[in-house]
């Protein structure tokens, strides 16, 4: 999803100092950049990660989101590095149907972990062709034993499918699959086993 940089600065505040930051980054390297402004009274902090590749730099948002920013002043929402599908929580978009005001999606979670899924609530986050986040729904995918899938269906509403850019998912903590619970989970760990299918119903990304 190809955007104006500035379109996209603009709806960002954390790229305050991004452009120093970019002239001093060397390939590979991650940097953390945060605001210089005067912070008031409730304001908060906000760090991001930037990576200086060869396409361009690669932005990690305080939301997760990984952005592409490239030489020619175009961005673009990338999908985050996955593992092995064949060893993970699978999940793949089965049907998205258009409604007046709304876009129902049905996704389908396939288990090739090699053990049962008891619990696993990934949210899904659909965000606008600008890249302005739009809404959040989360659901459960519950007691999926090995080679086993299940399918379940969310809803976004007062957004059209057309109008969708792109749908994050992410989140997923405190699952309960194999030797995970909420109580010995480290940050992130379950999302991890998550593998995001590519659609050409929809974009899909992790």
């Amino acid at each position: 999803m190809k955007k104006s940089a500035l379109t996209f600065l603009c709806t960002c505040a954390a790229f305050l100092n991004l452009a120093g930051s970019y002239v001093h980054a060397e390939p590979g390297v991650d940097i953390e950049v945060a605001s210089d402004e005067a912070p008031e009274s409730d304001a908060k902090d906000v760090t991001v990660t930037v990576t200086h590749t060869q396409e361009g730099v690669v932005v990690i948002t305080p939301d997760g989101r990984r952005v592409l920013l490239r030489d020619d002043h175009t961005w673009e929402v990338v999908d985050a590095e996955q593992g092995d599908s064949s060893a993970s929580a699978v999940i793949s978009v089965a049907n998205v149907s258009g409604l007046r005001n709304a876009c129902k999606v049905g996704l389908r979670l396939e288990n090739n972990l090699g053990y049962n899924i008891k619990s696993l609530i990934p949210s899904f986050s659909a965000y606008n062709r600008d890249g302005v986040l739009f809404e959040t729904v989360s659901k459960a995918f519950s007691s999926i034993k090995p080679t086993r899938s299940q399918y379940k269906q969310i809803q976004f509403i007062g957004i059209t499918c057309d109008n969708i850019g792109h749908v994050r998912v992410h989140g997923a903590g405190h699952c309960s699959m194999g030797e995970m619970d909420k109580f010995n989970e480290s940050e992130g760990e379950c999302l991890s086993h998550i593998y995001v299918q590519a659609s050409d119903l929809i974009k899909v990304i992790k």
